[in-house]
């Protein structure tokens, strides 16, 4: 203790876990995201040493209701912006299409068309567009001055009047994050 001030030493954590999602010192989320791709790989397994034969109906609703919750729980959070993050994710959506027997020889492409499924990366951008629909139009609990600098011209002869600036960026912690991430995607969307 010197001149009244007490010190204490922050300690510094490898990792740590807020509402299930898991942050790392560098905010690359890359330990989050392999276990989100295990428990998901792991759902597979399980169904499919459960179900003895699944069709395309029961995979969707099984997928729809034990799968993607996990795979999307928080991604406007951890959006994974590493290429191998990507890939990871993406697998456990290709590995788990692979259980329906009649779609087993089919491209990846060709499996998410006959079953209806986007892409998890469209789902994730999707996800983020509807985050900004909401905090721009109120419906989110938080104030979009304070996320989102919106543009001064309030007559646009393309696309809608609700668009935003975008804030610069050096580094890439900051241009991955969610306000500058959506940014372009939300500009470019139509009417």
């Amino acid at each position: 203790m010197r001149d009244g001030i007490t010190r204490t030493k922050i300690e510094t954590r490898e990792e740590e876990k807020d509402l299930g999602v898991t942050f790392d010192p560098t905010l690359k989320f890359s330990k989050h995201v392999g276990r989100v791709a295990n428990k998901a790989n792991s759902i597979v397994g399980l169904i499919r040493r459960t179900f003895d034969y699944i069709d395309e109906g029961m995979f969707s609703l099984l997928f729809k209701s034990l799968l993607r919750p996990h795979l999307e729980y928080g991604n406007s959070v951890w959006c994974p912006q590493l290429k191998r993050d990507i890939s990871t994710i993406e697998k456990v959506q290709r590995r788990a299409t692979k259980i329906i027997p009649h779609l087993h020889n089919l491209s990846y492409a060709e499996r998410l068309e006959k079953l209806k499924l986007p892409t998890l990366a469209y789902r994730r951008l999707r996800g983020d567009m509807i985050q900004v629909f909401k905090i721009m139009n109120g419906f989110a609990d938080t104030n979009s001055s304070k996320l989102f600098k919106t543009k001064e011209e309030k007559v646009s002869l393309r696309g809608h009047n609700s668009k935003i600036q975008k804030q610069h960026a050096r580094l890439n912690i900051r241009k991955n994050n969610f306000t500058h991430r959506v940014v372009t995607h939300w500009n470019r969307a139509p009417v």
